[in-house]
């Protein structure tokens, strides 16, 4: 695990985020360049600030990511196919995405592991890394979780996360969602979380549980050591 008290990896543990609809250009750039400041592991920003966000951050060591087909998780195959390529057009280092839940809650796991795999299959072919989000707001069954998690690992995704953090199928990241994130993975997969991780402490708590990574909108004040807005991502 990091060391805490050395905010340098603290900062390269965060991925700092603001995906909201009504973020402007101007409220964008504030985002990067606070992300340049504090040395954060990387920009997520939506997909339309992709190659502003890459131009700004590039020579900073920052990383660009950014989503697909996010929070709704219920375009196609072949339409979350088609924003990969335009993302890696647009320069995205990473990205992460919601695989569709429906599918595993309806029974359709080669569906629900196809998706996976093929999302899996464009990103590295792409050199990007991929990370889904698996949405246990709507996975709320224990078995079910870790079916998900394991169909992630085997599926080549890079992070497993527990949730978006966003909308109906987001929730807050548990350790009890860490540890069955961790117990059903195996290098090189890792876990990833999101979801009202606004404090140092609630960080702590995360990676002592299995976590390596958080996406959060909170990482200014992580580093800090003061608390995020509770009521943002």
């Amino acid at each position: 695990m990091i060391d805490f008290n050395d905010p340098k990896q603290v900062a390269k543990a965060i991925q700092y985020t603001n995906v909201n609809p009504d973020l402007t250009k101007k409220d964008l750039l504030v985002h990067v360049e606070t992300c340049a400041k504090y040395e954060f592991d990387a920009a997520m920003v939506a997909p339309c600030f992709v190659a502003l966000a890459k131009d700004v951050l590039k020579g900073t060591g920052v990383r660009v990511a950014s989503t697909v087909n996010f929070p709704m998780a219920n375009d196609t195959l072949e339409m979350k196919l088609a924003v990969v390529r335009m993302l890696a057009k647009e320069g995205a280092d990473e990205f992460d995405f919601p695989p569709n839940p429906g599918l595993l809650l309806g029974g359709d796991v080669e569906g629900y592991a196809r998706e996976l795999t093929e999302m899996a299959r464009a990103a590295h072919a792409e050199g990007m890394k991929i990370k889904a989000m698996l949405e246990f707001g709507y996975i709320t069954d224990a078995d079910l979780k870790a079916k998900a998690a394991q169909l992630a690992c085997e599926a080549g995704i890079d992070w497993v996360k527990q949730s978006s953090g966003w909308g109906k199928g987001g929730c807050l990241a548990t350790e009890e969602d860490v540890a069955i994130l961790k117990a059903n993975i195996k290098a090189p997969c890792r876990v990833k979380v999101s979801g009202k991780v606004n404090t140092r402490e609630k960080m702590i708590s995360l990676f002592k549980a299995g976590a390596e990574l958080v996406g959060t909108s909170s990482g200014p004040e992580i580093i800090s050591g003061t608390a995020g807005d509770i009521d943002a991502y």
